[in-house]
């Protein structure tokens, strides 16, 4: 049986088999064990719950913690029992003779292909306790990043969501009240108030014939966004829609580039930090660019060739990227433009909000005015007529 033990906040590795450690850092295959889903029968493990465990389990590593009792200990104290199966079948993986990095394997749907290769990579140059800190570092950022971006649309989603349903009140029950009314008088309505009358009364009527085409209309369109064309339309539309650009395109260079800095900080091989970037990365825009990056990198022409024909890489970001790969300092640099990227997203994401919200309550509430006037202007005739 392998020995878990750790020397010096690092796992023991003999030294025959260090000279093969940078394949197996890149060997992120399907497990061998196809009952292994990286998935407890209790549900799915969540992206935070796998950062917080990878920050304890940096410390036990710097601490001294031999592997097995660290996760050991990670197993009993996780509050889900989720990961704590997860983390129990590891570490009778870990006991029967298997690296961290082979273990981890075992569960895909848990552990990304980049954060294995990382680990694996770790092994292979004794740095595990602080390739693990930066992992958990970049992983909180990325959360802390989603959390964010969700914060700051919650408001224009809720604000959205009531005036829709105030309008809908509004139209469906409120309108057809004052349509009988003004059925009473023997007076032609106004363009305006008849359009809405029989928008009104056509939805209160025959509601069971629109709910479901719209709700069919919708499924439709959420089923073709998950097709092959659909995933190609959105992410095309995300990296070069007139407002979503500003946002996303340094969101994903951020992303792209912390990633490239922490594989290649842990002696992941550039090639091989490509093509595993491409595996974390969902934007199908972003993943033909990394197959042509590792491409050119392959056949000796270095990243310049395709950075330089890429419209969706800030120009800044080109030419430091270029430079640092000349210079030999492309890990610390692509790292510092991930900080920068990401931070850079998050103020436009913010400018981004502070222009919608405005907008969204002149919409409904240009749209509210309808309705009313729809109700005033008849009322208003009514009132001149009787005078």
């Amino acid at each position: 049986m392998r020995s878990a033990a750790l020397t010096n906040g690092a796992p023991f590795i003999p030294a025959e088999t260090r000279s093969h450690a940078a394949s197996r850092a890149i060997d992120v295959s399907t497990p061998r064990d196809d009952r292994r889903k990286g998935v407890s029968r209790r549900g799915r493990v969540r992206k935070q719950d796998v950062a917080n465990m990878t920050a304890q389990l940096a410390i036990m590593t710097k601490s001294g913690v031999d592997l097995s009792s660290a996760l050991t200990s990670l197993a009993t104290q996780a509050e889900r029992p989720q990961l704590a199966d997860v983390l129990r079948d590891v570490n009778e993986l870990v006991l029967s003779g298997n690296t961290l990095s082979e273990a981890l394997k075992q569960h895909p749907d848990v552990f990304e292909p980049a954060y294995i290769a990382t680990i694996a990579a770790a092994e292979a140059s004794g740095r595990m306790a602080q390739v693990l800190e930066q992992l958990a570092a970049m992983t909180r950022n990325e959360m802390r990043l989603r959390r964010s971006i969700m914060s700051l649309l919650t408001y224009p989603v809720m604000l959205t969501a009531i005036s829709s349903a105030v309008i809908a009140v509004l139209v469906i029950f409120v309108l057809p009240q004052f349509g009988e009314i003004f059925a009473q008088y023997d007076t032609p309505l106004p363009a305006i108030t008849r359009v809405m009358l029989a928008v009104s009364l056509e939805l209160k009527c025959r509601w069971w014939l629109w709910l479901p085409v719209l709700g069919g209309a919708a499924a439709g369109v959420l089923a073709w966004r998950f097709t092959e064309q659909g995933r190609h339309v959105w992410d095309r539309f995300l990296i070069n829609g007139a407002v979503m650009r500003d946002v996303t395109r340094p969101l994903f260079i951020g992303r792209t580039c912390r990633l490239i800095g922490l594989l290649l900080q842990s002696g992941v091989p550039l090639l091989e930090a490509l093509r595993l970037c491409k595996q974390a990365i969902g934007n199908r825009v972003y993943k033909v660019l990394l197959d042509e990056l590792a491409e050119s990198v392959m056949n000796g022409r270095g990243m310049e060739p395709p950075l330089a024909a890429a419209a969706i890489v800030p120009t800044s970001a080109r030419e430091m990227i270029v430079t640092a790969e000349r210079t030999g300092n492309l890990a610390d640099v692509a790292d510092m433009l991930g900080d920068y990227f990401e931070e850079e997203a998050e103020t436009r994401m913010r400018s981004l909000v502070r222009m919608l919200e405005p907008a969204i309550t002149v919409g409904m509430g240009a749209i509210v005015a309808i309705v009313v006037m729809s109700v005033m202007l008849p009322i208003f005739e009514l009132s001149s007529f009787s005078h």
